[in-house]
């Protein structure tokens, strides 16, 4: 029991680290989906943030719940948005890039579109070959930069990365998620903490992810006017 207090004691130690250095930075913003339910956008942007995240899609058929009422909400306020799209291995590239191009529609968006690549059901125990992981993302990454004139960033965990992305040329932008100690690799948005707690959002979650935005790379993300 000692033991199992201390490693949780020091979890919670390293997190406080990666937050004390995230909240240093200037673009600070957060990613959301209908886990945080109905979303107080003017509350969320008084708290300092200036970009935001929202979930549009999963796989070829998913769509979240509140899409439209996030899409709604935040146009009442000078914070910049992008959506992103959880990619499933299970579903043809084609079939994934049509489902996000069905369900954001007409909106407008100021950041690049994302794509979530992470663990997810039993992948932990039985871990996909890393040639069909790679072959997915990079199908779905150039299908992303022929709709919409730039490459997609891609959200991943750091435990994700070391067994798929470590090693290999990326030419697309890295959204890493890492709560315990600032990213060793190249970035361009952090997600440092998954336990920020903010006014503004009634969801069943009571935590909200917090990011930030390499102040050099801010430029390289946002959607380029035609």
């Amino acid at each position: 029991m000692a033991i199992l207090t201390l490693i949780i004691a020091t979890l919670i130690s390293t997190q406080k680290i990666a937050t004390s250095i995230g909240s240093k930075y200037a673009i600070q913003g957060v990613d959301v989906s209908h886990y945080q339910g109905d979303i107080s956008w003017n509350v969320l942007e008084e708290q300092g943030i200036s970009f935001a995240y929202i979930k549009a899609t999963e796989g070829s058929s998913y769509v979240d719940s509140c899409l439209d009422k996030n899409y709604q909400g935040i146009q009442n306020t000078g914070l910049k948005y992008g959506f992103y799209h959880f990619l499933s291995l299970e579903s043809s590239p084609e079939k994934q890039i049509e489902n996000f191009k069905s369900a954001v529609g007409e909106y407008h968006m100021d950041i690049i579109p994302a794509i979530d690549i992470e663990w997810y059901g039993d992948e932990r125990q039985n871990p996909p070959e890393k040639e069909a992981v790679l072959s997915t993302l990079f199908q779905i990454v150039s299908l992303f930069e022929q709709e919409y004139g730039q490459k997609p960033v891609v959200y991943t965990t750091q435990s994700y990365y070391f067994k798929y992305f470590y090693g290999e040329k990326l030419d697309f932008p890295i959204w890493i998620r890492n709560v315990y100690f600032s990213p060793f690799q190249n970035w361009t948005i952090w997600q440092y903490t998954d336990r920020a707690v903010m006014d503004g959002y009634d969801g069943d979650e009571i935590y909200i992810d917090r990011d930030v935005i390499k102040d050099s790379e801010y430029k390289n993300i946002q959607i380029c006017e035609n």
